[in-house]
């Protein structure tokens, strides 16, 4: 039996970039991926990202020249429903083809050591005698085998595959998404007729979680849209946001269709010899059910605690909780917020008073910016949506929608303060769910 420091189930960005963080520290790495290697990386042709994630994270920025890019663009505008008075963000955006960046991020893994196995899915975990997980069992080129682990590490995605098998009690929440714990993301990639009629940016209705942006085809852009509850639905809101929305006349090239977690991360993403990551840890933005960077994000904050753990041979639930304690009370807390939030006004607001608060300038950049996903310290994202609040007047927004904005300011505060006190140990950790747990039944979900 082979035996390694850590295993990683799943072979998309997230698993890549943990083994190649870990490897580089000198550690025995293997990534299983059920998937073939033409495969990996292709529920979606492309995605963005940020410039400014690419230094942060440690992580390569292709050039045009490289297969790898597809578009670059930095004008961001947020619009109201009828477009009339949109407001301009720079934020350089790179976007990549999602296949190739994938193949050059476990490239990059097996360049720091790592190995990689292809067509190879995880069936099983393996324990010792005291209960603990020890490695797994994996189905590879139709042959089980057995791969001993200190850590196994779940990037599997949605399915969370090896999360989901976890024993009851062992730590960590088993549960698997539900259709309304997911976001449905349709992108329609077209021909832009009169490419003049386009300017290379991209715009975002917030109203109706729709946007147009650029995309690998300079005389082409993408239109999507997101929504709860179904593919269905989502087709729903893009023909009403057609009906009022005046897009630029296109022929539609190719249509993806994908889904992503949008709800909350799980409460503990660590257990004896266990981390979870990616989307089988639920790490998506609250605002649009991005994952990339954020599970990146999550995976370059225990870098140094895995190591150590490994290192030492101490690789318990208590070991490595610091990780629990340094996500939660920060990317973890501003993305409980931002639910909070976004639940609120969507759910509430109307056309007539999303078009108001836009027209009456009333929408600041503070709030633009977190709705964006980009880092706002929970004080102004407060203080911005207050001023919202009181600024809005009851001739334009109904009364009860000043409320529930309100309620949703003030859970937003509480489940963040939450977060921002996430025990140090395990103790006291079970009351905490609880407690969590009572405010997002107050949050809710977006309808």
């Amino acid at each position: 039996m082979d035996n390694f420091d850590l295993v990683v189930v799943g072979g998309a960005t997230s698993g890549a970039y943990l083994a190649k963080r870990i490897a580089e520290r000198g550690k025995s790495v293997l990534l299983i991926e059920k998937l073939p290697k033409e495969k990996v990386g292709t529920r979606y042709g492309l995605f963005h990202i940020e410039e400014r994630e690419f230094s942060r994270l440690d992580i390569p920025r292709p050039s045009k020249d490289d297969k790898e890019w597809a578009f670059e663009f930095d004008k961001n505008y947020n619009a109201d429903p009828l477009t009339r008075f949109p407001k301009l963000q720079i934020n350089p955006i790179v976007g990549l083809h999602m296949h190739d960046y994938t193949c050059l991020l476990l490239n990059n893994a097996q360049e720091a050591g790592a190995q990689v196995r292809f067509e190879c899915s995880f069936e099983e975990f393996m324990f010792d005698e005291n209960g603990k997980i020890c490695g797994i069992k994996a189905l590879c080129n139709g042959k089980t085998v057995e791969i001993g682990a200190k850590i196994v590490a779940d990037c599997s995605g949605m399915a969370a595959a090896c999360r989901s098998k976890l024993p009851a009690g062992y730590g960590i929440e088993t549960q698997t998404l539900t259709d309304e714990d997911m976001f449905y993301v349709i992108l329609n990639q077209v021909k832009i007729l009169d490419p003049e009629k386009y300017i290379d940016d991209s715009t975002f209705w917030a109203y109706y979680k729709g946007w147009i942006s650029p995309c690998d085809d300079p005389e082409g852009a993408i239109i999507g849209i997101g929504a709860v509850h179904s593919f269905e639905h989502a087709e729903e809101v893009l023909s009403e946001m057609k009906k009022v929305v005046k897009l630029p006349e296109y022929e539609v090239v190719k249509t993806e269709k994908g889904k992503t977690p949008y709800t909350r991360n799980c409460y503990s993403m660590v257990a004896d010899n266990f981390f979870v990551s990616g989307d089988a840890g639920n790490l998506t933005k609250s605002v649009n059910g991005e994952g990339v960077t954020s599970s990146m994000v999550q995976i370059q904050l225990a870098t140094d605690i895995l190591d150590r753990a490994i290192r030492e041979d101490k690789t318990s639930r208590d070991d490595m909780w610091e990780i629990n304690v340094k996500y939660q009370r920060s990317q973890g807390a501003d993305f409980a917020l931002l639910r909070a939030i976004l639940v609120g006004v969507v759910n509430a607001a109307n056309f007539t008073e999303f078009q108001h608060a836009f027209q009456s300038g009333l929408i600041s950049d503070e709030l633009l910016n977190a709705l964006n996903g980009t880092d706002v310290p929970p004080g102004a994202l407060i203080k911005a949506v207050s001023s919202l609040v009181t600024g809005i007047g009851y001739k334009k927004v109904r009364t009860s929608t000043i409320k529930a904005v309100a309620a949703a300011v003030k859970n937003g505060i509480e489940i963040v303060n939450h977060y921002k006190a996430f025990p140090e140990t395990y103790e006291g950790f079970e009351q905490w769910c609880k407690k969590a747990d009572e405010i997002y039944e107050r949050i809710g979900k977006i309808v």
